[in-house]
């Protein structure tokens, strides 16, 4: 499977399914997983991904996204380097949207009317919209017809 096809086929309705509904742990943990699986296929075909993705914008997103993944299939991931993030499955959190009745002092975020799911306050659905971006952005040539935009 070709890196293009993979982003289509999975990468991209998944993502749309947890931009639809963002304070879902089911798919928060899967749109890590897909996003951070788009790397395999993009090495496969002779990138460094990692390199690449590390310098784009907020190196942490992508971190988080890589701890998450590998967090939720392995037992927990500890961090073996300083860059590193750890993660155990369930150690991401619900933050709910900033609306009366529902907002959390200190956990909430004002302006926001969805909420999220979080890990180490970095918001899940941002940190794998960031790293759909940098993966076009480095890697556009090996994603012909895909549009991130729209996840």
């Amino acid at each position: 499977m070709l890196p293009a096809d993979f982003a289509l086929e999975i990468i991209v309705p998944t993502v749309r399914e947890f931009r639809d509904d963002r304070r879902s742990r089911r798919r928060a943990y899967i749109a890590c997983i897909v996003t951070y699986h788009l790397k395999d296929y993009l090495e496969k075909s002779g990138v460094d991904v990692e390199g690449a993705l590390k310098t784009f914008g907020r190196a942490t997103c992508f971190e988080v996204v890589r701890a998450v993944c590998n967090g939720t299939k392995h037992r927990g991931w500890r961090a073996n380097r300083v860059e590193n993030i750890s993660f155990v499955a369930g150690d991401d959190y619900d933050r709910p949207p900033c609306i009366a009745g529902l907002a959390v002092c200190g956990l909430s975020r004002i302006g926001d009317s969805i909420g999220g799911r979080e890990v180490s306050e970095i918001d899940l659905y941002d940190a794998v919209k960031t790293c759909l971006r940098a993966y076009y952005f480095h890697f556009s040539d090996y994603l012909d017809g895909v549009d991130f935009q729209d996840c």
